[in-house]
């Protein structure tokens, strides 16, 4: 029998080994040591709980209650391949909810190109869509999606020679938002903060021949995300994102999706309230399944620009339907990094105080709460 595990971080494995209530095949022989394990121990953590164990076992029924850590013997496509194929099985058997095509036989995959040089690693991304195809949907039924078009040219998922606007990776749809013809003045997130960028935006409205004419403080949000799918799956990458803090999870999600977010990015007190409230619209929120964060290459100071000597790599996955507990995870894992250069240590995130809020329905970052899976 496979065993789950409940996270009781520093960030730090504190807890009892319980068997789980659905039967898995034992784990393989135990893989080679990494950098850093989330689950290490952490003197100067400041993920902590109030008790050192739960007073009852979470609801294993409740997706936000799991967390998924797969370690890559290394970063080839077969073993992301290998990867993500084991670890959506995992959660399919867990969970019990099939990642196969509904009523509109569509599903998202949200990249991560907000920094040249960082992006979300192609071959994790072809993984996903491989895995898609082997529960039934047809590449011409897959999208992805991210917000400028440069970037996804810089990253390797829109082809040089891609006709403008347009472009297909594997096989698959790349929507590049910021052409404005997947926005909708229906959808919109509106804040009083006006855009110091205002002129830089009208300018690519122009440009790209935007057929709406949004409220100059309303963030349109991305259609394809909220209506347009029967799921979508979140893959960021870790980022320390000057002021704001941390971009992972719910930054790719929102800020990264979104149009007229720089405001937000420029203001971390605003832009923290922003994030959890774009995330929790319900149409928004519902098709969201899943998020797997790599730890190929992760920046822990100077971002958004990369700086490859502020990077660093482990061969591990996180991935779980909590983007609060993964973000959570990624503030941990920078903060590490941080203090092996011997740097200033960062407070949480501002954003993860709205996020774990009850009524956004995101998940919280309560480890006490949680199971961790390790896979293989």
């Amino acid at each position: 029998m496979s065993r789950y595990i409940p996270l009781l971080f520093s960030v730090v494995l504190a807890a009892c080994i319980y068997e789980p209530p659905l039967g898995q095949a034992a784990s393989g022989p135990s893989a080679p040591p990494v950098l850093f394990n989330p689950i290490a121990e952490s003197n100067n953590s400041k993920l902590e709980t109030p008790n050192s164990k739960p007073s009852s076992l979470p609801d294993p029924k409740d997706p936000h209650a799991w967390v998924w850590l797969y370690q890559l013997p290394d970063f080839s496509e077969k073993n992301y391949q290998s990867a993500v194929d084991a670890l959506l099985a995992d959660y399919e058997h867990r969970l019990g909810r099939r990642l196969e095509p509904g009523s509109l036989r569509r599903a998202g995959i949200k990249v991560m190109t907000e920094t040249p040089g960082l992006s979300t690693p192609l071959p994790l991304v072809r993984a996903v869509i491989s895995a898609l195809e082997a529960r039934g949907f047809k590449s011409t039924e897959i999208f992805i999606v991210d917000q400028n078009e440069g970037r996804l040219h810089e990253a390797g998922f829109l082809p040089l020679n891609a006709p403008v606007g347009e472009g297909m990776f594997d096989g698959v749809q790349v929507i590049a938002l910021e052409r404005g013809r997947y926005y909708s003045l229906k959808w919109f997130y509106p804040s009083n903060l006006p855009a110091a960028d205002a002129g830089e935006q009208a300018a690519d409205r122009m440009k790209y021949d935007w057929k709406i004419a949004p409220a100059p403080r309303d963030s349109l949000l991305p259609v394809p995300l909220l209506l347009d799918v029967d799921f979508w799956i979140n893959l960021p990458v870790g980022l320390e994102y000057d002021s704001f803090g941390v971009a992972g999870a719910l930054v790719n999600a929102t800020l990264l999706s979104a149009s007229n977010t720089q405001r937000f990015m420029d203001n971390p007190a605003t832009g923290a309230k922003a994030v959890a409230d774009m995330a929790a619209v319900p149409e928004f929120s519902r098709g969201w399944v899943l998020s797997i964060l790599p730890l190929e290459c992760y920046q822990f100071i100077g971002g958004p620009r990369f700086n490859s000597l502020y990077t660093e790599s482990q061969p591990l996955l996180l991935m779980s339907p909590n983007p609060v507990m993964l973000d959570r995870l990624l503030f941990e894992i920078i903060n590490q990094a941080r203090e092996r250069n011997r740097l200033q240590l960062l407070d949480p995130p501002a954003y993860l105080d709205y996020a774990r809020q009850p009524d956004t329905h995101l998940g919280d970052d309560n480890p006490a709460t949680k199971y961790l899976v390790r896979l293989p």
